[in-house]
């Protein structure tokens, strides 16, 4: 079982001159490699694979121009480039969505690269050639280090480290279980009736966003004045996303502590989102204002909370389970039968004299689900 461990890096003034300098010849080496691939294939129908291009690149270092940087950050771009080009043809034969040919990188959106094998110590990580650089949160790491990420964020860097921490624990004997029923009205509502507030980050820190953005427009392109608002504005996003991410890292420490088994909804949020965005809010006026729904959708972040959720028991050894959402918020949880209702309606009243919130409907039925799963599956089979 892999894990990654993050912190912040602080290097002096000239090894973060040495990590701008290796992110813009990266840059350069990935959109020299997709040229090549490019017209290799237009001009020739050649095919070039990831092993040719190493071997140019071995060729190239002979030269001591090319030597300043280790050969396996040098090679990352190449993985980059390769990986880019067999998505393509993967989405290419699933078929479905546009496949999206692999696109040229700027130097503004060229902002990680990664090495093999990194060498840890106490307080400082060591990047080849670069040097030891000071690294300061997170925790301590455990295991033995396979890959080192390290990324620039306008003007802060970090380093993800991913570590082998050996099997996955043994599934613990399930003794108290939920079923979770993701919205916008509260993020979560649990099985047993606990709901989750929705904190609405993005709505939160609109303002400065906005503000920042009017700011941006007013500036001058490739001006240094527009450089400091860009930052401002990344800056002002980012904090929104810290904001979302610690929220979400806490509920999802929550449900792992306090339930054994967590059954979920499968859901295809990017579908769904995408579907959100085609509502018109007013069709009287321009079809270009949209719909709030698909902003409120990817700001709940709901597959980063089942992602925190599963990665968090796996590590436990609790149990997470997929369940399909089809009929779940029309399914009577207490005789079964279907009530059909619309998205404004929030209670759930049957017949058979149960009432009781929509949600918290759903989320009994989505539980059940998950049991009857986990009974007919083997532990291996489940996440």
């Amino acid at each position: 079982m892999f894990r990654s461990f993050q912190f912040r890096l602080h290097p002096n003034a000239h090894q973060r001159a040495e990590l701008d300098r290796i992110l813009l010849d990266n840059c350069e080496t990935y959109n020299a490699a997709l040229q090549e691939r490019r017209e290799a294939w237009k001009l020739q129908r050649k095919s070039i694979t990831y092993n040719d291009q190493c071997g140019e690149l071995t060729e190239l270092r002979k030269d001591a121009a090319f030597n300043w940087m280790a050969c396996e950050i040098m090679r990352d771009p190449l993985r980059r480039v390769d990986r880019a080009f067999k998505a393509f043809f993967r989405r290419c034969k699933t078929g479905g969505a546009k496949p999206g040919f692999p696109r040229y990188r700027s130097r503004y959106r060229y902002d990680s690269f990664s090495f093999g094998s990194p060498l840890c110590r106490e307080r400082s990580i060591k990047i080849p050639k670069v040097g030891d650089i000071r690294a300061r949160g997170g925790r301590d790491i455990s295991g033995t280090p396979k890959l080192c990420n390290v990324k620039r964020t306008g003007k802060r860097w970090t380093i993800t480290v991913v570590c082998d921490i050996g099997p996955a624990p043994e599934k613990v004997v399930v003794s108290n279980a939920v079923g979770i029923d993701v919205g916008l009205t509260a993020l979560a509502t649990l099985s047993d009736g606990t709901t989750i507030e929705n904190p609405r980050w993005t709505r939160k820190h609109e303002a400065r966003i906005a503000a920042a953005n009017r700011k941006l427009a007013l500036k001058q392109k490739r001006s240094n004045n527009r450089i400091r608002v860009r930052e401002a504005l990344r800056r002002a996003h980012q904090r929104a996303a810290n904001a979302r991410t610690n929220y979400l890292h806490h509920v999802s420490k929550w449900l792992v502590e306090n339930y054994d088994l967590i059954a979920h909804e499968d859901l295809k949020i990017r579908n769904m989102a995408r579907s959100a965005k085609g509502t018109v809010a007013n069709p009287g006026k321009n079809v270009a204002q949209k719909s709030g729904l698909n902003r409120s959708i990817m700001d709940a972040a709901w597959g980063q909370l089942i992602w925190d959720i599963t990665y968090k028991a796996e590590y436990a050894g609790k149990w997470i389970i997929p369940v399909n959402p089809r009929g779940t918020s029309i399914r009577c949880s207490a005789c079964g039968s279907d009530v059909p209702k619309t998205l404004a309606n929030r209670q759930h009243v049957c017949a058979c004299g149960a009432s009781l919130g929509r949600d918290h409907n759903a989320a009994i039925n989505i539980l059940r689900l998950g049991e009857a799963l986990r009974a007919e599956m083997p532990s291996e089979c489940i996440r």
